[in-house]
């Protein structure tokens, strides 16, 4: 099972506030996660570069979330979501941002945590970089049930921006930007659903440069409740997710093959949270996401899907006992 990180009391908290000395806001949205939030809080209280706040945006929680943060004292600021008038979870990452003093912001989810190192490698990242406003790291997935973990590769820098036309290779609990840019770009959009974040990277991205951290310093908790999310909201989203950010810069003919890639993207995660779900559109969205782009050097593992989902789990392992 992987290493939780080190449970430090609130005083273990202190500020980066020497005179060139570049400061980071931590800022976590919450919504019933008091089971997980302390992980969570405790390691961004024990980087190796210390923070200089925390930043808990709570959503109204009713499991006793609040008061675990209220625990931390002045080391850790509550922000009650509900009194903006606002929900999800964009909503709270802007209100975080708006609070927030440091020079570079990193979000982190709830449920998730930090290597002690992550700021740090970052910010060294960062200072190679000059012109970078974002820097990202790798991660770990870890089950919830097993304890089992499997890394997820990381995008280099260099070629990241391509990629991100089409899919979200960078999660928010890796993500650290500099303030000033975030405030430059506008904020994360609160109508889109699941895919407010990306949509903030790629709008970043046509401003600013990225820097990679690959070492895996993200730790992301996979929740049974992590895999059943609403699949309707997911294809409700494509249609604004392919919408003039995504192909901005870009001529007619560029324009239509990003969309047609992005579709075919999203449409293939939709048909994996439905096979993780049990519905039964996970064939037909399979047959769309090919439909949009066919060809196999793209996203190649949708045609392994596909014919997965034809002819049933027990057939599909004799195939594969034949290929080896």
């Amino acid at each position: 099972m992987a290493a939780m990180p080190p449970h430090p009391s609130s005083s273990g908290g202190s500020s980066s506030s020497e005179v060139g000395v570049p400061t980071v806001s931590v800022i976590i949205p919450s919504l019933n996660a008091a089971r997980y939030i302390r992980a969570a809080i405790d390691s961004a209280l024990a980087q190796t570069h210390p923070v200089l706040e925390v930043i808990v945006v709570d959503g109204g929680s009713g499991d006793g979330t609040q008061e675990v943060v209220w625990g931390y004292g002045p080391h850790v600021q509550l922000l009650d979501q509900r009194k903006s008038g606002r929900k999800g979870i964009a909503a709270g990452r802007n209100l975080g941002v708006e609070a927030a003093s440091g020079d570079w912001l990193a979000f982190l989810d709830a449920d998730d945590w930090w290597d002690p190192r992550k700021t740090a490698e970052q910010l060294a990242a960062l200072k190679k970089s000059p012109g970078a406003a974002l820097s990202y790291t790798g991660a770990w997935f870890v089950s919830e049930a097993s304890g089992e973990r499997t890394s997820c590769p990381t995008a280099d820098a260099k070629a990241v921006w391509p990629t991100l036309r089409w899919i979200n290779p960078l999660g928010a609990s890796t993500v650290m930007a500099r303030r000033d840019a975030l405030v430059a770009v506008g904020a994360f959009r609160e109508d889109l659903i699941g895919f407010e974040d990306w949509e903030m990277w790629v709008r970043l991205r046509l401003h600013y440069l990225f820097a990679s951290v690959p070492e895996p310093l993200t730790f992301y908790r996979v929740l049974a409740q992590s895999i059943s999310h609403d699949l309707q909201k997911h294809l409700d989203g494509i249609p604004e997710v392919c919408g003039s950010t995504m192909v901005a810069g870009l001529n007619a003919w560029q324009r239509w093959i990003v969309r047609r890639r992005l579709w075919a993207a999203q449409l293939y995660g939709a048909a994996l949270v439905a096979r993780e779900n049990g519905a039964p559109q996970e064939k037909s969205l399979l047959w769309r996401s090919l439909g949009n782009w066919p060809f196999p050097t793209f996203l190649p593992y949708r045609h392994a899907s596909l014919l997965k989902s034809c002819v049933g789990p027990r057939v599909w392992r004799g195939l594969r006992s034949l290929a080896r």
